[in-house]
């Protein structure tokens, strides 16, 4: 009957004992507590504690932390593949629709499986951004990610655009990089190949580092991670185009990455490109510290005012007069 109410709540339904089976199994959740009656609830239960007392931290904590995990990891998924693709769309106005692709083959398989998973993944699993201390003592904090705050319109329209914002950099940077016809000092022309390097190069450090400015909450798995991850982008690329495979009719990837590095200009292309991307980002997180230390000494303040106003008006001792004193007298 709840769940047939005017906009589809979502329900919860919470039993100890097999005659709530019923109603744990029709809720959208259902939470089974291990009693004197048995574990029928606890085994038909989507989650299971053993006493009423863990409610509290499994409903505030652990379902306001994995909401916000799961929300970001979907969100972020649709980010890192825009920047991708954006780039590849770009490319085929300037290449006569010919179906070149911009990227290696190898970088197109290994982008979604090696490069850019392990980071949102720890992410996913261990991300606190706010205590646990702190959501289990104020349940406010609740209340905003109800109605499923982080997956509507709003959140998804800002990673769109922060997405095709930063695809547009990756592919227009290197592009008017490239107008120069020779990037190094013996007179050599950069190809085809290195164009697309040198975007995927951007691409991979800028939504990994994106996803570590985003994360609060670091352990050394994150930094493992992170770091690892384009550790292994790096020591790849060499490895990749550093040997010529036999199995590969083309080698067009030999020599690419390492020729490429060995030119100041793409160095700075690189670090600049970088910085312009995530240069909106880490102006949002400023601009969001400096509201919320604002927001705290306003509290402060107000806390110390209220404490003051609710003492009680005595005189001092000090400040009784002589007048007072032959009173008294």
């Amino acid at each position: 009957m709840v769940k047939n109410l005017k906009g589809s709540p979502i329900t919860l339904s919470i039993g100890d004992g097999a005659n709530d089976v019923s109603m744990i199994l029709e809720s959208h959740v259902g939470i089974g507590i291990k009693g004197k009656e048995g574990r029928q609830a606890a085994r038909n239960s989507d989650y299971s504690v053993p006493k009423f007392k863990h409610l509290k931290k499994l409903l505030l904590a652990h379902g306001h932390l994995y909401y916000v995990r799961i929300a970001h990891l979907v969100q972020y998924f649709f980010y890192k593949n825009l920047c991708f693709i954006l780039p590849q769309f770009l490319y085929q106005f300037f290449c006569g629709f010919s179906q070149q692709p911009l990227y290696d083959a190898a970088y197109l398989t290994m982008y979604n499986i090696c490069f850019t998973s392990l980071p949102i993944l720890a992410y996913s699993l261990l991300e606190q951004h706010i205590n646990i201390d702190t959501l289990t003592s104020d349940p406010r904090l609740y209340m905003k990610i109800s109605g499923n705050a982080m997956l509507q319109l709003g959140p998804f329209l800002y990673w769109t655009f922060l997405a095709a914002f930063e695809g547009t950099v990756f592919f227009f940077g290197t592009y008017f990089l490239f107008q120069t016809a020779s990037l190094e000092e013996n007179g050599k022309v950069y190809g085809n190949w290195t164009f697309g390097t040198i975007v995927f190069t951007v691409l991979v450090f800028t939504v990994t580092l994106k996803l570590a400015l985003d994360t609060r909450f670091w352990t050394w798995i994150n930094h493992f991670v992170i770091w690892g991850s384009l550790a292994f982008y790096v020591f790849f690329s060499f490895f990749w185009g550093g040997i010529i495979w036999p199995f590969l009719k083309q080698q067009r990837m030999y020599f690419v990455f390492a020729q490429m590095l060995s030119s100041v200009s793409t160095w700075l292309a690189i670090i600049l490109l970088i910085f312009i991307s995530l240069f909106p980002e880490i102006l949002l997180i400023v601009l969001k510290n400096v509201r919320r230390r604002s927001a705290r000494r306003n509290l402060s303040c107000r806390r110390a005012s209220d404490s003051l106003s609710a003492r009680p008006s005595v005189r001092p001792l000090l400040l009784r007069t002589f007048s007072d004193e032959s009173n008294v007298l």
